[in-house]
């Protein structure tokens, strides 16, 4: 059996999914899916050791049905539908989700372009060129985001680590993909003083995920230590009480 909910206080949520069992030596995958869009859940793929499987997903668009799906084997099971609630068209967000900003994607953001990878060589006697030819690039464009003056440095902390960073997609926009990592480049910005935001634009090549093999935390130690600053002992046995590891593995600290 496979079950979904939203968890956490961050915007947009996290979607926790839960396995109830996976086969033993069984290898296994956990996809996500709306519409045609298909994507490997962060730590999505492994072996089955015949226990609960817990995954959090931070790689959704929003405000559209999205079904899971857990493959090993002979074993497909799919969750009920579930949608993740976002107030904007656009969500800029760390890789880890731990940091996200909703943001206005201005025009302009979706032009794109890619490389071909090819070159061509004279030889002499020959009228034709000699080509040497790869896989073409990725996309490749700019993206233009209105940035509120008064987040002005929450975005700024947002590119700080210079790590590679996803956006989501709240609502559908032609044929823009509704998530993607991507590597950024050199932003910039004009402001707008009298209406109070900035208009900051930046290069940006769609990369693969560099956390697709990592199972991501539902919640950070802190945010633990803050949902449990004012329990006692007794206070957290009796908050816990009869649950059991399974549930408790899959608790939703922001309820504590």
């Amino acid at each position: 059996m496979i079950t979904v909910s939203l968890v956490g206080g961050g915007v947009p949520r996290t979607v926790q999914i839960v396995v109830d069992t996976t086969p033993a030596g069984v290898p296994w995958t956990l996809t996500g899916s709306t519409g045609t869009f298909t994507w490997t859940v962060s730590g999505g793929t492994g072996v089955g050791n015949g226990q609960q499987l817990i995954r959090s997903d931070v790689r959704t668009p929003g405000n559209t049905p999205i079904t899971y799906t857990f493959t090993a084997g002979a074993v497909v099971q799919t969750s009920a539908p579930i949608t993740v609630p976002m107030p904007g068209d656009f969500v800029l967000q760390s890789l880890d989700g731990s940091r996200s900003l909703v943001l206005g994607l201005l025009n302009g953001s979706l032009d794109t372009e890619f490389q071909d990878r090819s070159e061509r060589f004279d030889v002499a006697g020959r009228s034709r060129r000699v080509v040497r030819y790869d896989v073409a690039s990725a996309l490749e464009g700019s993206l233009r985001l209105r940035v509120p003056t008064v987040d002005t440095a929450a975005f700024l902390a947002m590119f700080a680590p210079g790590e590679p960073l996803v956006y989501r997609l709240g609502v559908p926009i032609i044929d823009m993909a509704p998530v993607a990592v991507f590597a950024w480049a050199n932003p910039s910005s004009v402001a707008y003083w009298a209406w109070a935001f900035r208009v900051w634009v930046l290069g940006y090549e769609v990369i693969d995920d560099p956390l697709i093999g990592v199972a991501l935390a539902g919640f950070s130690w802190d945010a633990v230590d803050v949902a449990l600053a004012a329990y006692t002992w007794n206070d957290f046995d009796a908050r816990m009480s009869g649950m059991t590891w399974d549930a408790f593995d899959g608790f939703d600290w922001t309820l504590a």
